[in-house]
């Protein structure tokens, strides 16, 4: 990160799957029906020890961007695009607990200033299996997410 700063380079991290359908025992797919606070709080909280943050609880200077995880849809659960209507709803409940996890781990942290922007990269897959935008790749993955988070 330093190395970055120095280059004037901004930063997107991204969350390992390893903690979402890897994890032997105890990953959020087999083990929580996909409510992934328990696996993810720690995880987070380790990477704000390990470097995200400073020594004044600031989040370093060049990380701008966390990625809760890279194409929800087609891992948490797999086939959330094309199985019936509980996948998107699965896979919202995945990425809203992880989410939840993580800001918690910063409330934890003490993190003060400004804080990084949070975002998930869907794929490009159309899913027939959400409840708005049927045929348009990504949209509605994205409609499910907003719609569960409000």
């Amino acid at each position: 990160l330093d190395e970055a700063l120095e280059e004037g380079l901004s930063v997107a991290v991204g969350m390992s799957d390893y903690p979402y359908y890897q994890m032997v025992p105890g990953s959020c797919v087999r083990d929580t029906d996909l409510n992934c606070f328990t696996q993810i709080k720690p995880l987070y909280a380790e990477n704000l020890r390990k470097g995200f943050l400073r020594p004044d609880g600031t989040y370093h200077p060049a990380l701008k961007y966390m990625n809760i995880l890279n194409e929800p849809d087609l891992k948490v659960p797999a086939g959330a695009d094309t199985g019936g209507p509980e996948g998107p709803v699965k896979m919202a409940r995945a990425m809203i607990s992880a989410f939840d996890a993580m800001l918690d781990a910063e409330i934890e942290a003490g993190v003060t200033g400004p804080l990084i922007n949070f975002t998930a990269t869907f794929s490009f897959a159309i899913c027939s299996a959400c409840s708005l935008f049927k045929g348009t790749p990504a949209l509605g993955q994205m409609a499910q997410l907003h719609d569960a988070m409000h």
